[in-house]
């Protein structure tokens, strides 16, 4: 207890377990920081760093070695679905603004909201519930459970699976509504699903690129339902691969784990996507990541259209979250809210 951080961890009931830097009694994770020595690292900004330390952490950074290897990657581009600069500036001169819409973090939204008086709140609440009702007239729920999701409802699966049944439900419905557009087609005379041909020169089965897979388990649902045969998991963390373990393990299935930000993500660079019709799905991409990955299929789609070929979106089905994480600067339809 002597060599350990003093900070008490409420949740997990007991002490900081690191070790304590030198002349203090808590460790660096713990210590007090102020503003003008702590910068965030621009390799990682989700963790902070002294600014006196800076040039030697960006030596020993723990993801240095995961943006070098990525740098080097063909499918690897620096902001292209983040957004063009250029389209920014010609719709912030359509409305009056002291500054620009880019960077504008959840807080400073957040800080706006509470500045507002009790005339301005409700006046913008009636704002955008008029621009929902103009946009959204149109849009229903649809919740839909397929008949091929049969053995994820009635759990018959691998049980060293997690099952929650919010998620189960989540994904089947997802899926549901793929195969109510057409996407997906369940024969009752065949024992598993097959993906519709929608092209008559289709090389097979389509490949289904899921973004923000996490853990992969939507992935694992369409494969032991829908018989799919390749798999790219777009994922910018690292998590406990346990879907990943069981995919591989079935014999007509390829898959491929790209380890990358949406935002970098140049589909058309994929090298075994090259040649195959595909279907893009998501659960609970949060914030912007919904509008990267709209830019990021359908810059990919007007590129096949101009260059021909038939590596093409067949379908996409995204369920979002977080919206109050989302960005003007990323948001695929800006003009919507301009005047």
């Amino acid at each position: 207890m002597e060599n350990r951080c003093k900070f008490w961890l409420p949740k997990k009931n007991r002490f900081c377990s690191n070790t304590p830097l030198n002349n203090s009694l808590f460790c660096g994770n713990h210590t007090t920081r102020t503003d003008d020595k702590w910068i965030p690292c621009p390799i990682d900004p989700s963790h902070f760093v002294l600014q006196e330390n800076l040039e030697g952490h960006l030596k020993r950074c723990p993801l240095l070695k995961q943006v070098q290897s990525l740098s080097t990657q063909p499918f690897y581009q620096k902001g292209v679905n983040a957004g063009k600069e250029d389209e920014l500036e010609e719709q912030e001169t359509l409305i009056p603004t002291s500054g620009s819409f880019d960077n504008v973090t959840s807080e400073m939204k957040r800080n706006i909201v509470y500045s507002l008086n009790v005339p301005e709140f409700f006046k913008l609440i009636r704002m955008i519930e008029s621009v929902h009702d103009q946009i959204c007239k149109d849009i229903k729920d649809s919740y839909k459970i397929p008949e091929a999701c049969g053995i994820w409802i009635k759990r018959e699966v691998d049980r060293k699976l997690p099952f929650q049944e919010k998620h189960v439900t989540q994904q089947a419905s997802i899926l549901g509504n793929l195969e109510e557009f057409g996407v997906l087609e369940s024969s009752v005379d065949k024992e598993q699903c097959e993906f519709v041909e929608l092209a008559e020169n289709s090389n097979g089965v389509p490949a289904v690129v899921e973004f923000g897979a996490g853990r992969g388990y939507l992935t694992q649902m369409l494969a032991d339902c829908y018989g799919i045969r390749r798999v790219f998991l777009v994922e910018r963390k690292s998590y406990k691969l346990k879907a990943d373990r069981s995919l591989r393990q079935k014999e007509s299935l390829i898959l491929e784990r790209l380890r990358i930000d949406i935002e970098d993500l140049n589909l058309n660079a994929v090298e075994s996507l090259q040649g195959l019709p595909y279907i893009a799905i998501g659960k609970h991409l949060c914030g912007p990541a919904t509008d990267l990955t709209l830019r990021c299929c359908l810059a990919n789609q007007r590129n096949v259209e101009r260059c021909g070929g038939n590596c093409y979106l067949r379908g996409l089905a995204i369920a979002t979250c977080c919206h109050h994480l989302c960005q003007w600067k990323h948001y695929i339809s800006n003009p919507t809210f301009l005047p």
